[in-house]
């Protein structure tokens, strides 16, 4: 078996099982194990998988699979709900920073309808800076580096050194899923790094999630969020989930 066709193979089998061994892939493929840790290395580099010590992991994961088109109708009116709620910590003279997350999105919409002074928005999420660029009164900007088709954003390391230059006021940023225990879930690694990007940039932290969000099971934990955050906001309280963790470690809204 040729090597490209070994790697689409690799390919495979970690899209369908989500995470895979050396010695399976060993097996499967009738290779050795030095080959296949070659390959996956090679996979890794070119940002196809997430490889890790005894083998390899699916790169994304979750909702985020879904293009974001898809994921801003999701939800919509509970996203509103939230954003409406997050813009009252919006000030004049702000530095502020929003993720890619499509309730960010709907957060900049507010921003951009509203009137603001010296108000500075970064944003790593080009729907958002198509939004915030409506409003000529905002400070804009954009963070560089690849862009993600999946959620038409830029993450990854190129961003994660713009943003470790950076020093704002606030972030608004979107969750894949929040566990009981107080943590908070992203679905991929990109992600998971570019968000602590961003929260490491910023003075005050604040979630936007959804009902839907809580007690969802993803992939990664997002750390700089462990240990709390300024705000977590969502749309409703759930009779199944226990809020009682996260109500000590951050001040828990209700938008509803």
């Amino acid at each position: 078996m040729f090597s490209e066709e070994r790697k689409e193979k690799i390919l495979e089998i970690v899209n369908r099982k989500k995470s895979v061994k050396v010695s399976e892939l060993s097996e499967v493929l009738k290779t050795s194990e030095v080959t296949v840790r070659r390959d996956l290395d090679e996979l890794h580099n070119e940002q196809k998988l997430y490889r890790t010590h005894g083998g390899a992991l699916i790169l994304n994961h979750g909702q985020y699979e879904l293009p974001w088109q898809e994921l801003a109708v999701l939800q919509i009116e509970e996203k509103r709900k939230i954003a409406k709620r997050a813009v009252k910590y919006v000030c004049d003279n702000d530095v502020i920073i929003l993720d890619d997350s499509t309730t960010a999105l709907e957060l900049a919409k507010l921003i951009a309808a509203g009137s603001y002074n010296n108000l500075t928005v970064v944003c790593i999420a080009i729907p958002s800076v198509n939004v915030l660029l409506t409003n000529r009164c905002l400070n804009v900007v954009m963070v560089g580096g690849p862009i993600t088709t999946q959620t038409n954003a830029v993450l990854g390391s190129m961003a994660e050194r713009t943003l470790g230059s950076m020093q704002a006021d606030k972030c608004f940023l979107g969750i894949n899923g929040i566990y009981p225990e107080g943590f908070y879930m992203a679905s991929s690694f990109l992600e998971m790094s570019t968000k602590q990007a961003i929260l490491e940039a910023s003075r005050q932290k604040f979630v936007l999630a959804d009902h839907t969000k809580f007690g969802q099971s993803s992939f990664l934990k997002v750390e700089g969020l462990t240990e709390g955050t300024d705000g977590l906001i969502t749309d409703k309280r759930l009779e199944d989930f226990d809020y009682s963790v996260l109500e000590k470690k951050t001040n828990l809204e209700f938008a509803e």
